[in-house]
C-alpha cells in the first residue's frame, strides 16, 4: 500500500527539476576549477560542498523518485553535504578547523547511516517523515535531525562571533552576508529531505541558489546590504509620503461635492504635479540626509588645496592632513606613511603617528602591495590585502606591517612616478564600507598632497642636515680643543721627561766626577765611598722605574702585557702596595686608614700588576694631599649572583687633596696628561705636587681593564686652597672573563662610567 501511494506522487517535473539542478553544480563544478580567484584552502571546501551537493540530487534525477532506498539516499547524501558546507563556512569566516570537530561530525554521521541499516532506514525522507520520527522516536532520523539543528546553531553563532570580531567594514558585510547563505542552505536542505514533491524541488532550486551565492562570495567583493537596506529604506519612505499625497488627491477628487469638467481635472492634475515634485524633492533630500550624508567633493578638494597649500613644516603637515581626512572622509583615525627608496629599490615605511611610532616595515618592488601603490597608483584596501588571492604572495612582514596599522584605505602619494609616502585612513564613524566615490576623492586628495609633502620633506632633510652640520661643527671643535690638550700633554711630557731623565743622570754623572775626582787624588774613604754609592743607588733606581714605566706602557700600546691568575686576597695586595710608601707616608705626616678589606673574598688576578696598580692609585693620592692629610682605602662586594655569591668587589681610594677638574677626570688616564701646570712640578716621587712622566695611571686603568675591571674618579673639583679631594674607584670581577690573559691596547679600552658624584 505504501509503494502505491508513492507510485502516484511520482511525476517527471520533479525529475526534470533535479536535472536541471545537477546540471547548474556541473556548470558550477566547471567555473570553479577553471577560476583563478578562489583561495585554496576556501576553494577546496566549496568544490567539495558543490561535488557533494551535485551527488545529493543525481539519484532523484536519475533513478526512481518513489524507491524508498533512494529516497534514503538523498537524505544522507544531503547530511553530507551539510558537513561539507560546513567545513566551507568555518574556512570562509577564518575558523581553523580542529580535528575534534572533523571527528565529531565524521561520528555523528557513521552513526546516522549505521543506525539506518534496518528497515526503519526507509521512511527517511517519504511525505511528513520528521513529523512521524518525533511521534514514534525513530533513531536514525532523530539522528538525522538532531544533527542538522546542532549544525544550524554552531554555524549562526560562529557566524554571530565574525561579526562581533570583524575590524573592517567589509569583513562585517561579508560576514553578513555569509549568515543569510548559512541559514538559507539549511533551510533548502530541510526542503529538499522533506519528501514533498513541491518543496522538495523548491528545495533542490535553493540549494542551488545558496551554493551560486556562496561561490559568488568567495570569489567577488560582496555588494554593501547595509547599503542596500538603507536604499530600500529610502525608497520606500520616499513612495510612502507619495503615496499619501496621491491618496490625499483622490480622496479630494471622489467626494468633490461638483462635477468637475475636463478642464477642471486638467487643473487639478496641474497643481498635483506642481505639488508633488517639491515634495518628493524634499522628501528624497530628507531622507537622504537622515540616512546617507553625501559632499560635494570640489567643495572638499577646494578646502583642502586652501588647508595644504604652503605647508612646509612636515610635522605640521601631518598633522593637518589627519585633521583634514578625519573631517572630510569621517574616519576616526588617519595618519600620514613617509616612505623613503633604499638603493636595493626597496622602500621603508614609517607613519607619522604618535601610537605608530614603532610600526615600521619595508615594501619589497617585487611586491602586489608595491605594484598597485606604485605602479597602478590606486587605492589599497585593508580588505582586499587579508581576502584577494592576488596579494596572497605578500611577504608576512607585510602583511604584518599593514595590519598593525589597523587601517582600512590606502592611497599613494606619487611625485614623478615615485612613491613617497602613503595616506592611510582608519574605519569610517558610521562603520560604513568606503564606497567608489569616497575611495576617488582619497585618491584624489592623495595626488594633491604629492607636491606639499615632497616640499616639506626637502625642508625636513635640509633642517635635518644643518642640525647634523652644527653638531659636527660642535663635535670637531671639541676634537680641536681635545687635540690641544693632548698637544700641550705632548709638550708637557717632553718638559717633564726632560727633567725627570735629567735629574738622575746628572745625579749619577756628579757623583761618578766626585769618585774619580777623590780616587786621583787618593782622598776615598770607606764612608765616603758608602755615601756615593747609596746616591749613585737611588738614582738608578729612580730612572729604572720610569725606564719600566715606559716600556709597560708600551707593551699597553701593543697587547702584550701577560697576565697570570692566582687566587689572592685583595687586603694581600692593598698591603704590598703600601709597604714601599710607609716612609714617605710618615715623612709627610700623612693618615693612612684601611677598612673592610679583610672582608673581601679571595679574587683570581695577577698580584704583581695589581701591586702595580694600586701603588700608582695611592702614590697619585700621596702626591696631591697635603702635609698632614689623610687617605682612606675602603673595600665592599659590590654585586653578587642570585644565589648570594659574590661577583665584584670594589675598592676606593679616597684622598683630602687638591682634586680633579671634571674636565679632566677621564683625561687623566691617558698617557703624558697632568691635571695641573707643569710649572708647579717638583721632584720627587712623593712630594706634594710632585710630578712624574703622567703614565701612573695609565698603567692603573690597563692592568685594570685587563682584569675584566674597570677604574673611574669622582671630585668636586680643582681647588688648592680647599682641598676637597677625589676617590678612585676600582672594580674587580672575582673571576676574571676568560679572553682576560692579555690586557687590551690602551687606545681601544672604553672610559668606564662614572657613577654620579655624591
Amino acid at each position: 500500500m505504501l509503494t502505491s501511494s508513492l507510485m502516484t506522487e511520482s511525476s517527471v517535473v520533479p525529475a526534470l527539476i533535479a536535472l536541471i539542478c545537477a546540471a547548474a553544480y556541473g556548470v558550477l563544478l566547471a567555473v570553479l576549477l577553471r577560476s583563478t580567484a578562489v583561495q585554496r584552502e576556501v576553494g577546496v571546501w566549496l568544490l567539495a560542498a558543490t561535488a557533494i551537493s551535485l551527488l545529493s540530487v543525481l539519484p532523484r534525477a536519475l533513478l526512481s523518485a518513489t524507491d524508498l532506498p533512494v529516497r534514503a539516499l538523498g537524505v544522507y547524501l544531503l547530511a553530507a553535504a551539510m558537513l561539507g558546507f560546513s567545513r566551507l563556512s568555518m574556512r570562509f569566516l577564518r575558523y581553523r578547523i580542529h580535528w575534534a570537530l572533523t571527528m565529531l561530525g565524521a561520528v555523528w554521521f557513521v552513526a546516522a547511516i549505521a543506525s539506518g541499516l534496518g528497515a526503519e532506514a526507509l521512511k527517511l525522507g517519504t511525505p511528513g517523515w520528521e513529523l512521524a520520527a518525533l511521534q514514534s522516536a525513530d533513531l536514525p532520523a532523530l539522528l538525522v535531525m538532531g544533527g542538522w539543528i546542532g549544525l544550524l546553531v554552531f554555524h549562526l553563532v560562529l557566524t554571530v562571533q565574525a561579526y562581533r570580531r570583524a575590524h573592517l567594514p567589509e569583513l562585517s558585510n561579508r560576514t553578513l552576508f555569509w549568515g543569510i547563505v548559512v541559514l538559507l542552505f539549511f533551510i533548502s536542505v530541510a526542503l529538499g529531505a522533506s519528501g514533498s514533491q513541491p518543496w522538495s524541488a523548491i528545495g533542490w532550486v535553493l540549494q542551488v541558489v545558496t551554493m551560486l551565492s556562496a561561490a559568488y562570495g568567495i570569489t567577488h567583493r560582496i555588494y554593501d546590504i547595509q547599503r542596500s537596506v538603507r536604499q530600500a529604506v529610502r525608497f520606500w519612505m520616499v513612495s510612502l509620503v507619495i503615496a499619501i499625497a496621491l491618496l490625499g488627491l483622490l480622496l479630494i477628487i471622489t467626494l468633490r461635492p461638483w462635477e468637475p469638467s475636463f478642464v477642471g481635472l486638467l487643473m487639478i492634475a496641474l497643481v498635483a504635479a506642481v505639488i508633488a515634485a517639491p515634495l518628493f524633492q524634499l522628501t528624497d533630500w530628507l531622507v537622504e540626509r537622515a540616512l546617507e550624508r553625501r559632499m560635494d567633493p570640489a567643495q572638499v578638494l577646494r578646502r583642502y588645496s586652501q588647508e595644504i597649500v604652503g605647508q612646509i613644516d612636515l610635522d605640521r603637515l601631518a598633522t593637518r592632513l589627519v585633521e583634514m581626512l578625519t573631517t572630510i572622509l569621517k574616519v576616526r583615525r588617519s595618519t600620514l606613511i613617509l616612505a623613503r627608496a633604499h638603493e636595493d629599490g626597496t622602500l621603508s615605511l614609517n607613519p607619522l603617528h604618535p601610537e605608530l611610532s614603532k610600526v615600521t616595515g619595508v615594501l619589497n618592488p617585487e611586491s602586489p602591495i608595491y605594484h598597485t601603490l606604485c605602479n597602478q597608483q590606486r587605492v589599497l584596501l585593508q580588505y582586499d590585502l587579508e581576502y584577494e588571492r592576488a596579494f596572497a604572495s605578500s611577504s608576512p612582514d607585510e602583511h604584518a606591517f599593514f595590519e598593525g596599522l589597523q587601517m582600512n584605505a590606502y592611497a599613494p602619494v606619487i611625485v614623478g612616478n615615485e612613491l613617497i609616502g602613503i595616506l592611510a585612513c582608519g574605519s569610517k564613524i558610521g562603520d560604513a564600507p568606503f564606497y567608489p566615490q569616497e575611495l576617488e576623492l582619497l585618491a584624489t586628495i592623495a595626488n594633491q598632497t604629492g607636491i606639499a609633502l615632497r616640499n616639506a620633506r626637502l625642508v625636513a632633510d635640509l633642517r635635518k642636515r644643518e642640525t647634523e652640520m652644527m653638531a659636527l661643527n660642535e663635535n670637531l671643535n671639541s676634537a680641536n680643543a681635545q687635540l690641544a690638550k693632548l698637544d700641550s700633554v705632548k709638550s708637557d711630557f717632553i718638559t717633564i721627561a726632560s727633567h725627570e731623565l735629567r735629574t738622575p743622570l746628572a745625579q749619577i754623572r756628579g757623583y761618578t766626577d766626585i769618585v774619580e775626582t777623590f780616587n786621583d787624588q787618593g782622598m776615598l774613604e770607606e764612608h765616603i765611598v758608602k755615601d756615593m754609592t747609596a746616591k749613585l743607588r737611588k738614582a738608578t733606581a729612580r730612572l729604572e722605574v720610569l725606564i719600566s714605566d715606559m716600556l709597560d706602557v708600551s707593551q699597553l700600546d701593543v697587547d702584550a702585557m701577560d697576565l697570570r691568575f692566582v687566587e689572592t686576597r685583595p687586603v694581600s695586595i692593598i698591603r704590598m702596595a703600601i709597604d714601599p710608601l710607609t716612609d714617605a707616608i710618615k715623612e709627610r705626616s700623612l693618615t693612612l686608614a684601611a677598612r673592610g678589606l679583610s672582608d673581601l673574598p679571595p679574587i683570581k688576578a695577577d698580584l704583581e700588576r695589581l701591586v702595580q696598580a694600586f701603588r700608582n692609585i695611592i702614590i697619585n693620592a700621596i702626591k696631591y694631599t697635603p702635609d698632614s692629610g689623610s687617605i682612606e682605602i675602603r673595600g665592599r662586594v659590590s654585586s653578587e649572583d642570585a644565589d648570594g655569591n659574590p661577583v665584584e668587589v670594589e675598592i676606593a681610594v679616597a684622598d683630602a687633596g687638591v682634586g680633579i677638574a671634571p674636565e679632566h677626570q677621564e683625561l687623566i688616564f691617558e698617557k703624558f696628561f697632568r691635571g695641573i701646570d707643569p710649572s708647579l712640578h717638583s721632584t720627587g716621587t712623593t712630594k706634594f705636587m710632585g710630578a712624574g712622566p703622567g703614565l701612573g695611571l695609565t698603567i692603573a686603568r690597563g692592568v685594570i681593564e685587563g682584569h675584566g675591571g674597570r677604574i673611574y674618579c669622582e671630585s668636586p673639583g680643582f681647588d688648592m686652597e680647599n682641598f676637597p679631594g677625589s676617590t678612585f674607584y676600582v672594580i674587580l670581577p672575582v673571576v676574571p672573563p676568560e679572553d682576560a690573559s692579555r690586557v687590551l691596547p690602551f687606545e681601544t679600552t672604553g672610559a668606564a662610567t662614572p657613577s654620579p658624584v655624591s
